[in-house]
Order: structure tokens, then C-alpha cells, then sequence
């Protein structure tokens, strides 16, 4: 619950507090001018007024008080329907499409497991706008943000690690394209889905993800291969051409870097998921971090509320019509007077 005017609010508790001690205080007023008027506390010149319906009296007078400045404060109720689910959020998936991907430890390839579960992960991203971002030595924008996911899943599947002229990996290169592409768009929530072995070239992908944390960037790294990893075949489609090798003649063995993918994550306040099998990680991804920051900026939008005055003005006009039928000041107490000259000295005998 939002209130649209707070500082009724904060009048409501001192207003029902301030008015609860006048209505006692007049009370103790009235009850020390009968006694100075008679004398001292004489039974006729008791009015009679039943002390607990008073109290009652003075109870819903200060209540309808607070109910009514309540009111004024415009409490807000958000509203969890589909016109708030229509926010969605919006986020860049990183992918990186280095050779390393081409590597097998993850069947078929790291390249068709990752591309595969992307494709039924934005399949079902509902009302989020996403963008693509491929990346090797330098990071390349394929798709801005936009809602048509259909777009962006054919724009998927048509990049191929064996084109990428750069040649390395680059973490710091996509999350800095990404920083870029947020900051030029003024876009508010900002979030990058990095998809990726986790092997980095340069190593300074810490340092821009803190730079680009400052901003309001939030990585979540999506992990894919395993820890023993895989050679990097030479040619993707032809297994018997044999595994890639370095400068020095060596087959080149590429392996999931899990600590380089956690510190990424961790250093701008996003999380790190292995991608599992199915796209599992994934699914974690969108049900735990996703999806509250999707209800937290619907939250933000005042659009998503109405209006709940109604509440409290009607709990503040009950309280009023229930103070008439009290009739605190109507109802007397009966009590017997003692008989005329009963107060007089007996004649003596």
C-alpha cells in the first residue's frame, strides 16, 4: 500500500491523540466547576452522565478524526492484474560466440545447448522487451530492445561462432556494449544475461562490471560447459579435421570457468546460474531474479494502483453515526435524591 498525500498520515495518529486529551480534558473541566459551584461534591448537582459511554463518546469522536485524515492521505492498493504483468521488464541476453562454444563437453555442443534453451527462454518471456548481444574478441549489438521475441530468436539463430572474425573471448566487451546501449536509451532497469563459458582473454571484466554497477547494471551470468571441459574442434561440422591449437602446437582444451562467472555476478548484484542440461538455470533465472524486479518496477508505476479512500472515510462516517446513536450526552443515570431537609439538624426534645 502506497498513500498519495503522506502527510495526512502523519498528522492522523497526533490529530486522534490531541483531540482524545481535549475531550478528557473539557470533561475534568466540567466535572471541577460542578464541585466549586456546589460546594464540593453534592449529589443534586450530579448531571448524571454515564462515565463509561462518555469515554466511548470521546473514543469514536477522535477515531472518526483519524479515519477522516486517513482518508485525506489517499491510500493506494496495487493491483496485481494483467495491466501490471503488461510492464514486463527489459533485458539484454549476452551470448558468447566464441570457438570455446563449439566445444563438446555439453552435448551436442556448448553452442546448440546454450542457443537452444535462449530460444525457449524468450518463448516464454511474455511482455519483457529483450535485446541480443553476440560477443567474441568484440561485442556486436544483433537486436535492440524490443517486444517482438520472434525477432529476436531468428536474429539467434542465425549467429554462428565459425563467423566471428575477432578472435578471443571478451566478458568486459559485452557488458561494456550493454552498459552503452542502457545508458544511451536512459532506459531505468537495466539487466544483462550473460550466457558464456566464463573463459576471458582479458581479464578486466570485474573492473567494467563495477564501473557499469554504478550505473544500475545487474549481471546474471548463465554458465555452460562443464569443469573437465572439452578440446575446441577445429571445424565445427567436421569432427575428424581434429581440435584447434595454440600458438605453441597445443590442442586447446576450453573449460567452464565457474569463479570468473560468480565474481562478474556478484560484483554488479546479479547471480550466476549453470545453464544444467534442459535450460534449467535459466528457468531459475526468470522465476528468482526476474520476476521480482518485474513486480518491484510494476510497483513503481502509480498507474498499477487505485484509489482506497473509500475505506477509511467509511469506517470515519460510521464511526460519527454510531457516536449519534451512543448519545452520550442524552443518557442520565437514574439515582435517588435523599428527601427534602434531611440535611437539617432533628429538633431536640
Amino acid at each position: 500500500m502506497r498513500f498519495g498525500q503522506p502527510i495526512f498520515l502523519v498528522a492522523a495518529p497526533v490529530v486522534a491523540i490531541a483531540l482524545w486529551w481535549m475531550l478528557h480534558a473539557a470533561q475534568g473541566r466540567g466535572r471541577r466547576g460542578l464541585r466549586e459551584f456546589a460546594g464540593g461534591i453534592r449529589a443534586w448537582a450530579d448531571p448524571g452522565h454515564v462515565a463509561g459511554l462518555r469515554r466511548w463518546d470521546a473514543l469514536l469522536l477522535a477515531a472518526a478524526a483519524g479515519l477522516l485524515l486517513l482518508s485525506l492521505a489517499r491510500p493506494l492498493v496495487f493491483r496485481r492484474d494483467e495491466k501490471s504483468e503488461l510492464q514486463g521488464l527489459p533485458y539484454i541476453v549476452a551470448i558468447d560466440a566464441s570457438r570455446s562454444m563449439l566445444a563438446a563437453d555439453v552435448r551436442p555442443s556448448r553452442w546448440f545447448a546454450a542457443t537452444n534453451a535462449l530460444d525457449r527462454f524468450l518463448a516464454q518471456a511474455g511482455n519483457d522487451r529483450a535485446g541480443l548481444i553476440s560477443f567474441a574478441g568484440v561485442a556486436y549489438l544483433n537486436a535492440p530492445l524490443s517486444f517482438d521475441m520472434n525477432a529476436i530468436r531468428t536474429t539467434l539463430r542465425y549467429l554462428d561462432p565459425e563467423l566471428m572474425n575477432d578472435a578471443g573471448s571478451s566478458l568486459a566487451s559485452a557488458v561494456d556494449r550493454a552498459g552503452r546501449y542502457f545508458a544511451s536509451n536512459n532506459i531505468p532497469q537495466r539487466v544483462l544475461i550473460l550466457v558464456s563459458d566464463g573463459e576471458d582473454l582479458e581479464g578486466n571484466v570485474v573492473t567494467a562490471a563495477r564501473r557499469w554497477a554504478r550505473d544500475g547494471l545487474k549481471v546474471c551470468a548463465v554458465g555452460v560447459g562443464t569443469t573437465t571441459g572439452a578440446k575446441v574442434p577445429l571445424q565445427r561440422y567436421a569432427p575428424q579435421a581434429g581440435a584447434a591449437r595454440n600458438t605453441f602446437g597445443q590442442e586447446v582444451v576450453s573449460r567452464l570457468n565457474e569463479s570468473n562467472l560468480q565474481r562478474l555476478a556478484a560484483a554488479t548484484g546479479g547471480k550466476y546460474y549453470r545453464l544444467g542440461e534442459n535450460g534449467e538455470g535459466l528457468r531459475r533465472l526468470r522465476t528468482e531474479f526476474l520476476k521480482p524486479l518485474a513486480e518491484a518496477a510494476a510497483r513503481e508505476d502509480m498507474q498499477n494502483y487505485t484509489e482506497a479512500f473509500q475505506i477509511p472515510l467509511t469506517l470515519a462516517l460510521l464511526a460519527l453515526v454510531a457516536r449519534i446513536l451512543l448519545g452520550a450526552d442524552r443518557v442520565r443515570r437514574t439515582q435517588p435524591l435523599p428527601p427534602i431537609g434531611a440535611h437539617l439538624p432533628r429538633p431536640s426534645a
